[in-house]
């Protein structure tokens, strides 16, 4: 009895262990980014496989051990969801919030754990398990980013700030790419630990990861350091928030759209000001009325904006049948002689589930639950994925609304390759924690791997004009705007031309290195000769 109390006993102290590398390891993404922490979360969970490839049930303890540690990470590092629920829940918002990111942690944490048990079916003693924990997990990743619509968040490329050298290699093999390299690199000190190497031996693989680190980032310090192409009279474009808060946005008064409307007026500016004008996702709340099917209110804008393009977005519906069906849209209105004309639209494509729908819903609507954005049963997915748009003025463009822009090889390429990416987002929900800082380290790795640059407005959340690098030109948090001429696009980038087969042969050379000779072990030491 004592000696299984004290196997339980050891087998929660473990997974607490797991857990709270988990929990580590977040520090590793924005707005913290501090890698060396993120290093030795990662080295903390390959040890802790080494302890379960000794078990009789090995895959099974690998599975639970990558469980545990990413519930640790996707608890902590999603954690800013539950502040969603407060608008609708009042004091139950933290319980409901509680339970869903725990609930969406369990989900998520599968795939660490599926990735854990496929690098145990060929795990190792000696330094050829961390290339195999690389690529099996950044594997797992991948499959995380697409299964059951997919929600790529937290990948392991994002430890590296946007913008900045070792980022670039998103722009040849995109963030799955840099997330099987990152494993690589920060599963490497593992290897110190071994016993039976001798030492040089056992320092060469972090030498190694060390080596490539450093090339890594003089290859981006140096793709950085290249003159920018020049843009023939690139468009002034200003990027501007209400600095409204989400309750505040949905009050319901009988003036409401006219008061947002106005604070986004304001910070829209003169007409003299800027070419080009872009405002949030939902900008303009539907409490008394529809914004495209308001005369006066469409009027009124065209009459403030002037000669200027408009891109905003809102809650736009369609008839179907007896009834209208919900879009989340974004509108590109063209405003001469104080006529508002709406050029363009573009329907969401890829939607948030929960959020804007409800996945299954002939199977759950007997639980009348209902999505975060209170439109019905939720809104309708857009019949086309994103596409390049035109503005007056301006290279065409393509629209990412919200929970689109953390998708890698969205953004058409080829001959429907844009010039430039209008990134539109409500990040209020959120409050001013860590999400909306996460959301906009991810969104601009787009802007690295297609070689687009970006603008991109945020209700509650980072406004800002990126370049082609990742870098920030203008940026804004809080209300008010942020407004630079755009950025000229660089050439089309390996991974924009060829995708994930861009990444392919990169994770398969790292899986590869599993099946290099077994290294030499060291002698044991001899016990000294008894004297005669």
């Amino acid at each position: 009895m004592k000696a299984a109390r004290d196997s339980d006993h050891k087998a929660w102290l473990e997974r607490a262990a797991a857990a709270s590398a988990g929990a580590i390891a977040t520090l590793g993404h924005a707005p913290f980014h501090i890698v060396p922490l993120y290093i030795v979360a990662i080295v903390i969970l390959v040890r802790l496989l080494d302890r379960a490839a000794l078990r009789p049930r090995r895959i099974a303890s690998a599975f639970g051990v990558g469980w545990w540690f990413a519930i640790g990470h996707f608890a902590t590092g999603l954690h800013w969801i539950s502040s969603a629920f407060l608008y609708d829940f009042g004091v139950w918002g933290p319980l409901f919030g509680g339970g869903a990111i725990l609930l969406l942690a369990a989900l998520l944490a599968c795939f660490w754990g599926l990735g854990s048990a496929l690098a145990m079916t060929l795990w190792t003693s000696d330094m050829r398990r961390v290339p195999i924990f690389a690529a099996a997990v950044a594997l797992s990743e991948w499959l995380r980013g697409n299964a059951f619509t997919g929600f790529p968040w937290l990948l392991p490329g994002y430890v590296w700030p946007a913008g900045e050298p070792t980022s670039q290699l998103a722009s040849l093999v995109g963030v799955y790419g840099l997330s099987a390299l990152t494993l690589l690199l920060a599963a490497s000190p593992a290897v110190l630990f071994n016993s039976g190497i001798k030492p040089l031996r056992r320092l060469a693989p972090v030498l190694a990861g060390a080596l490539v680190l450093a090339l890594s980032w003089g290859w981006g310090w140096r793709r950085l350091a290249e003159p920018p192409p020049n843009a023939l009279d690139p468009p002034l474009v200003r990027v501007a928030d209400s600095g409204m808060s989400q309750a505040d946005k949905w009050a319901e008064r009988p003036d409401q759209e006219w008061r947002v409307l106005q604070r986004y007026l304001e910070a829209s500016g003169l007409a003299s000001e800027a070419d080009i004008v872009i405002w949030p996702e939902g900008a303009i709340p539907s409490v008394n009325s529809y914004a495209l099917e308001n005369p006066l209110l469409l009027d009124a804008l065209a009459a403030a904006l002037g000669e200027r393009a408009l891109v905003l977005g809102l809650t736009r519906r369609a008839p179907r049948g007896e009834g209208f069906v919900h879009y989340n849209s974004a509108v590109v209105i063209n405003s001469a002689n104080g006529v508002a004309e709406i050029a363009d639209i573009y329907d969401k494509h890829r939607l948030v589930p929960f959020g804007e729908y409800i996945p299954f819903w002939r199977l759950v609507s007997g639980f009348n639950i209902a999505p975060l954005q209170r439109i019905g049963t939720g809104f309708e997915p857009g019949s086309a994925p994103p596409r390049p748009i035109v503005l007056p003025g301006a290279p065409t463009a393509t629209i990412l609304i919200c929970y689109e822009a953390i998708f890698p090889a969205l953004t058409p390429d080829g001959e429907d390759r844009p010039g430039w990416i209008i990134s539109v987002t409500n990040d209020a929900w959120f409050g001013a924690g860590v999400g909306p800082s996460q959301h906009f380290a991810i969104a601009r790795y787009r802007a690295i791997e297609s070689g687009l640059p970006m603008a991109r407005a945020a209700s509650g959340g980072v406004s800002a004009i990126v370049d082609a690098h990742g870098r920030v030109m203008a940026s804004n948090h809080g209300g008010g705007f942020a407004q630079a001429p755009i950025p000229a696009a660089l050439a089309e980038t390996p991974y924009s031309r060829f995708g994930l087969l861009a990444a392919a042969p990169l994770v398969l050379l790292i899986a590869l290195l599993r099946f290099l000779p077994r290294p030499p072990r060291r002698a044991p030491a001899r016990p000294p000769r008894e004297e005669l």
